[in-house]
Parts: C-alpha cells; sequence; structure tokens
C-alpha cells in the first residue's frame, strides 16, 4: 500500500512542477470549447471520426471546460460495450424532479421506488437489484463517486442531491467495462457531466397533485474571463399518503478561470438539504384491500413517527494543464461533510412492529491524478488515459432499535426481546488507493480494440465510541483486511457493414467488497466477490428512419460471501450466480411528426452454487428480479410546437425472497403502467424567451400496485405506488 501512496504522491508533484511556468504567465482570454454530446438517447453505436493531429494543432492547445478523467473515453463511439446516453435537451424534455425518473427508458433497468422521502430507490440493472439502495452500481458526478462506503448500506447513493437542470449528459455505462471506476460497478455506472460553461439562463415550474411544487433554475455565462454556472432546484410535496411529506433544496455553483491556453482551473461546491416523513410499509391485508383507495394507501396504525432528515456539502477544485497538444493532465481535491438520520417502523416478528433509528455523519476527502492522451501509434489513433486516485471515507455511525417514537426504551437497551437488535456507536474508516489505466486503438473499421485494467487497495477499521448492546454477527467491530484487486477489461469493435451494422464484444471483471458485517469481523480472510461479464452486441441502421441495437450478455459471480454457523462467525467464500440476459432497444422515426421507441429487456439470474447443507438454494432466483422488463414510448407532433408523448412500461414478475428448507420462494406479480406528456411551445414569443407548456399525467389508469414488494420478518409488505398524479409546468429559456 505504501509503494502505491508514494506513486501518487510522485505524479502530483510531476504535474505540480511542469505547470509552474505556465501559472507565471499572464492570464489571456481565450474562446469557449464546447463538447459535442450525443442526442437523445442513443446507445453507442457509431464509430468516431479517427482522431488525426493537424499542424495547427501543434501551435495553440485550448482546453476542455473541464477535463475530467477519460473524458475521450467516456464519449467515444468506438467503446465495445453498452452504453445509454441522456443529454440535457432530453432532460429537459422528460422534466423531471429526479434524474432517477429516466432510468426506466434504458433496456434492462428500473427503479423500485421506497416511498421514503430522502432516502434512495433500489435500482435494477442487469440482473442486480441492489443499485442505490446497496452497492450493485456506481453513481459519479463528473468522476467524482457519490457512492458511500457505509452509509445506510454499503454503496449507497441518493440521486436527489443532483439537479436535473444542471445536467449536461448521463451516461449509463451496463456492466464493470470501464477501469475508471472500482466498487460498486458490478452492475454498471452511471455517469453524470455538469454544465461548466455556456452562456444560458434556465428556468423550470411545474406543480400540481398532492401539492407538489418543483422549481428548478439554472444559469451560466462568463464574467471577467470566469466561467460561472449554477444551479437550484427546491421540491416540496405533501405525499400520497398520511405522513408522508417531503421537501428538499439543493444549489450547486461552479467557477472555471483559464490561467492560459493550456492551464484551466476550477472550483465547484453544492449544497444539499432535506427532509421527509414517512408513513412505511403496508400489510398483506391492506394490499389485498386496494379496490378500497383510503385503505390501500393508510398509515398503519403501529407506523410511529417515522422520518427522515439529511444536509451534504462538497466542494472540488480542478487543475488542467496541457503538457503538449496530445497530452493533458488533471489533478482534483474533493471534501465532503454529510448528516443522514432516518427512522424507519417495521415488523420484527408476525405480531410486533419497532422503530429503529439509525444516524451517520460522514466525512470524505479525495484527491487524484490523471494523464488523458490522443497519439497516431503505428500510424492509426490511439486514446488512452492513466489515473491515480486517493480516498479516506469516516463514517459516525450509531444505531438504536425498539424505540418510542424516537425515545430509548428498556428493551433497546437490553438488545431487545421482541426481535429487536440494540445499539451501535461506533467510528467506521475506509480506505482507497486506485490504479488505473484504459485505452482505444482504431487499428481499422474491423478491428478497434479497447484494453483497461484497474487496481484497487482497500482498508479500513471499525472502533467503538459508546456504549453497544447490540450482539451477534452483525455487530463485530474490529480492523478491516486489507483488500488487493486487479480487474481487466477487453474488447472490440468492428464495422461489419459500414452504415448498416456494427458489432460489439467484450469481457470485464468487476468485484463486491464483503458486507460490513463481514470485512469488520476481526480475523476473517475472506475475499472479494468478483464478477465476470461477457456481452455481444450489434447496431443494425438499415436508415435514418430505424435504429435497433441488441445485447446480448452472461455476468457469473464467484466467492459470495456466506455465514456457515452465525455464531462461530466464520464467513467463507461459497457461493456463484449466473446472470443471462438480453436487451434490446428500438427506435423508429417515419416522419418528423412521429417517432416511437421500444426498450425490451430479458432476464434469467439464479443461484448456482451454495453452502452443502443449504442446498434448495441451488436455482432460486436472484431477488428483486423479474424475468422481463420493457418501456414502450410513442411520441406524434400534430402542430408546429406541439408534442405528445405516451409511456408504457411492464415489470413483470419477480421473486421477494429466498427459499428456505421449508418453503419455496415468494413472488411478486409485478405492474403495468402508462403516463403521458404534453407540451407546447408557441412559435411567437416576446424578448427572445423560449416558453414551454406541459402537462405531465403519471400513472394514467390508476393502477394499484407496489413500486416494491418483500418479505419482513415473514410477512408480505408492501411499498405503494403513488395513484394518478398530473402535474403541469412551464419552462423558460432566456
Amino acid at each position: 500500500m505504501r509503494q502505491e501512496f508514494i506513486l501518487l504522491r510522485c505524479m502530483v508533484a510531476t504535474l505540480f512542477v511542469s505547470t509552474l511556468p505556465a501559472l507565471a504567465q499572464q492570464p489571456q482570454k481565450i474562446n469557449d470549447v464546447e463538447k459535442n454530446v450525443e442526442k437523445g438517447q442513443e446507445t453507442s453505436t457509431q464509430p468516431s471520426v479517427p482522431f488525426q493531429v493537424a499542424a495547427n494543432d501543434l501551435k495553440v492547445v485550448r482546453l476542455e471546460p473541464l477535463v475530467i478523467k477519460g473524458q475521450n473515453l467516456t464519449i467515444s463511439k468506438n467503446q465495445p460495450f453498452s452504453v445509454h446516453v441522456f443529454d440535457k435537451d432530453f432532460i429537459a424534455e422528460r422534466q423531471v424532479a429526479n434524474l432517477e425518473q429516466l432510468f426506466r427508458e434504458t433496456a434492462g433497468m428500473e427503479v423500485r421506488y421506497l416511498g421514503y422521502g430522502s432516502v434512495a430507490s433500489s435500482i435494477n440493472l442487469r440482473g442486480f437489484a441492489g443499485g442505490g439502495h446497496g452497492g450493485d452500481i456506481g453513481f459519479v458526478i463528473d468522476g467524482i463517486p457519490l457512492n458511500e462506503a457505509s452509509s445506510h448500506a454499503d454503496g449507497y447513493a441518493d440521486m436527489s442531491v443532483v439537479i436535473p437542470l444542471e445536467i449536461n449528459a448521463m451516461r449509463i455505462f451496463k456492466g464493470p467495462v470501464s477501469a475508471l471506476y472500482g466498487n460498486f460497478n458490478r452492475a454498471g455506472v452511471v455517469a453524470l457531466e455538469t454544465r461548466r460553461s455556456g452562456k444560458y439562463a434556465e428556468l423550470d415550474v411545474r406543480g400540481g397533485s398532492f401539492g407538489t411544487v418543483d422549481l428548478q433554475a439554472a444559469a451560466g455565462g462568463k464574467f471577467y474571463g470566469v466561467d460561472f454556472n449554477a444551479a437550484v432546484q427546491n421540491f416540496t410535496t405533501n405525499g400520497f399518503r398520511p405522513q408522508s411529506d417531503a421537501n428538499r433544496q439543493t444549489g450547486s455553483l461552479s467557477a472555471g478561470y483559464n490561467f492560459t491556453d493550456k492551464t484551466r482551473f476550477t472550483i465547484a461546491g453544492r449544497a444539499h438539504t432535506g427532509e421527509a416523513n414517512t408513513a412505511s410499509v403496508i400489510t398483506q391485508d391492506q394490499y389485498d384491500n386496494r379496490h378500497n383507495r383510503s385503505a390501500f394507501f393508510a398509515k398503519n396504525p403501529n407506523v410511529q413517527n417515522d422520518g427522515t432528515d439529511k444536509d451534504l456539502y462538497t466542494i472540488r477544485g480542478d487543475l488542467s494543464h496541457a503538457i503538449t497538444p496530445q497530452i493533458t493532465a488533471a489533478l482534483f481535491g474533493y471534501a465532503t461533510t454529510q448528516t443522514f438520520r432516518r427512522s424507519f417502523t417495521r415488523l420484527t416478528n408476525a405480531t410486533t412492529w419497532q422503530q429503529r433509528q439509525e444516524d451517520y455523519d460522514r466525512d470524505v476527502l479525495g484527491f487524484g491524478l490523471n494523464v488523458n492522451g490522443k497519439h497516431n501509434f503505428l500510424f492509426k489513433p490511439l486514446t488512452w488515459v492513466l489515473g491515480a486516485e486517493r480516498y479516506e471515507e469516516k463514517t459516525l455511525y450509531k444505531y438504536a432499535d425498539a424505540l418510542n417514537n424516537g425515545q430509548f426504551t428498556p428493551t433497546t437497551l437490553t438488545a431487545g426481546v421482541n426481535g429487536g437488535s440494540g445499539t451501535l456507536n461506533r467510528n467506521l474508516k475506509t480506505n482507497y488507493i486506485s490504479l488505473f489505466a484504459q485505452t482505444e486503438w482504431v487499428l481499422n473499421p474491423y478491428f478497434r480494440p479497447s484494453f483497461g485494467i484497474r487496481r484497487d487497495f482497500i482498508d479500513g477499521e471499525c472502533d467503538r465510541r459508546g456504549l453497544e448492546t447490540r450482539t451477534g454477527a452483525s455487530a463485530q467491530c474490529g480492523k478491516m483486511e486489507n483488500f488487493d484487486i486487479t480487474t481487466p477489461k477487453f474488447g472490440f469493435r468492428s464495422t461489419l457493414w459500414p452504415g448498416l451494422l456494427e458489432a460489439r464484444l467484450s469481457v470485464a471483471d468487476g468485484f463486491a467488497l464483503p458486507s460490513d458485517a463481514a470485512k469488520f469481523t476481526p480475523g476473517i480472510g475472506v475475499k472479494p466477490t468478483t464478477f465476470r461479464q461477457l456481452e455481444l452486441g450489434f447496431t443494425l441502421t438499415p436508415g435514418s428512419m430505424l435504429i435497433i441495437d441488441v445485447a446480448h450478455y452472461q455476468i457469473e459471480s464467484k466467492n459470495e460471501v456466506a455465514l456457515p454457523n452465525p455464531a462461530l462467525l466464520d464467513y467463507v467464500n461459497v457461493g456463484k450466480t449466473k446472470r443471462i440476459g438480453t436487451e434490446a432497444e428500438i427506435r423508429f422515426m417515419p416522419a418528423q411528426w412521429f417517432e416511437a421507441t421500444a426498450a425490451i429487456s430479458n432476464f434469467n439470474s439464479r443461484i448456482t452454487e451454495t453452502l452443502p447443507n443449504q442446498a434448495y438454494l441451488l436455482g432460486a432466483d436472484v431477488v428483486g428480479m423479474p424475468k422481463f422488463m420493457a418501456t414502450f414510448t410513442g411520441t406524434v407532433r400534430p402542430i408546429p410546437g406541439m408534442a405528445i408523448t405516451a409511456i408504457g412500461r411492464i415489470f413483470g414478475r419477480y421473486p421477494i425472497n429466498l427459499p428456505t428448507a421449508t418453503a419455496t420462494q415468494a413472488y411478486y406479480d409485478g405492474y403495468e403502467t402508462v403516463d403521458i406528456i404534453a407540451s407546447y411551445e408557441p412559435r411567437s414569443q416576446p424578448w427572445n424567451m423560449r416558453g414551454r407548456y406541459f402537462v405531465q399525467v403519471f400513472n394514467l389508469t390508476d393502477a394499484r400496485y407496489a413500486s416494491s414488494a418483500g418479505i419482513t420478518s415473514g410477512s408480505r409488505t408492501y411499498n405503494p405506488a403513488a395513484p394518478l398524479t398530473v402535474l403541469g409546468g412551464i419552462s423558460f429559456k432566456f
């Protein structure tokens, strides 16, 4: 570990020394360079124009508004794996309060809303069901991770801290395919890129059912040579259930300045606060009575004063320098501080409800260096990135169960007699050092290979800081084992028929650390769980009217972590899973007034190896994953300036628990929904302003279903989805 840290320090020192001459020069005014972003929701399908170094380019280097790690690779059309892109225009057209509302328009992805304000949802992707509320999906904003190492769940990530109007592009990498990101990427990575340049002013206002009001504003411009970009959001709702009101406020600001044509400094900050009350889950009796609206959405009388409270503040600085016309280095430093409190009432046995409370005070410090390059290697374009990062994350964690409206009871302090699990009060620390490299080489149209490799060094510790009455496997607290994980990636893209047929093939490794309960148990020697994805994809473009993208993949895991005997704390690496799926995205545009898309997925996610005494798990379906998902959209434009879009969603039957020696798996039947979005933008508008009026109708058929379902202490529980919801508003661009 020490050698890698010394290497990182040397790389930082090299960048600093190479930058000193540039910093000594007088500031110069240069033109902005806007980065082109794929339009709409295209999948990465077409080869880019081969990179060539022109003679004029050798004289002056003009930096991008912000150089982040692997920037040229993340937007490349030569990527040998599936990437789904949403740009700022598409995001604005869908008029969302949270970016996760767009995930359902990606094949193989869905959000299972938990119904708790200021609490992250569970997100499905590629046969995994623990994104967002767990660690199956990585989330990054301008290259910085949003995932939290020890905040409610390993890899927890809350998308509500991001303002949709501030985003320039959102890219969804499917599977552990990118070497730029490490832990929490086994199902994929959601990479967010904010606006960092340009002159604009935008305002979105909408409101409607259940007292919902969403206000977003964003602006950018240049003042005295400094690029400023700012965004704010205020969202509030009374909720569609009793005790389900929520509000959040978020602001972001960045400022970037070019010291010279070669050197740029950017500083950015973010502030977020959110509060919500929670009505918790409903029981099987309530769900069976869903024809009665008031009964279905009612709060169970056993639910206490549950709620959440979150505050988050971040600051980041970036220094980028063009070492040569072909090589750019970028250094960043990052810090965040966050508090998060959550209380939640749930069943702890067939008849008893108990309230638990969790508190997290989280601080993160990180810095890193990456070098991006473009060259002609053997007369063929080569794009590459080398990088190193260091993160330190500390969390003060407090847990208490068997509370009475937030207050301790004798049951809390005695570890509970009705399913309670006492208290925890501890400091958790996780350290990451990561080295990565990735490259793409446009050797010829038929063979455009890509190679990446990443090495992660992870350690940490747990220290008790107060009274803890919880006992057992989940209460262990000690030094984490040192983990050293290498994950290679390889693939290539091929133009089989220019302008008609593209093919891609890739193999990529990813990993998952053992859970907190396992990795903080002293003396254990379990390894991380590893994942290998093999993907084959084709993109067919028979004309300007039709695009068809199909991907078939297989993801196999090994070294799943199990606890054969909780009394002995003998964690072992036993267990395998296999996920096989096919995804198809189709876009049909026969005329300017009509467009249709389809995102269809078929999965088979099963357990293939387990402990000898748990043979009943063999062949069981992975919890939370259906075998079929589909989203169909159709847009008509009957008159100039008007658009009407219908979105239909099918989320198939899925398992909500694992089988036992005496009981088979339980399933939830899934759901089907229809949403409508209608908008109108008048041709003639005053003051060079563009105003767009819109109406959104969600759950058009007023279906009564659960956005998430599960088994809690042996009883079925459900999170009711929102009924028919109507919102209207206006969007201004000045």
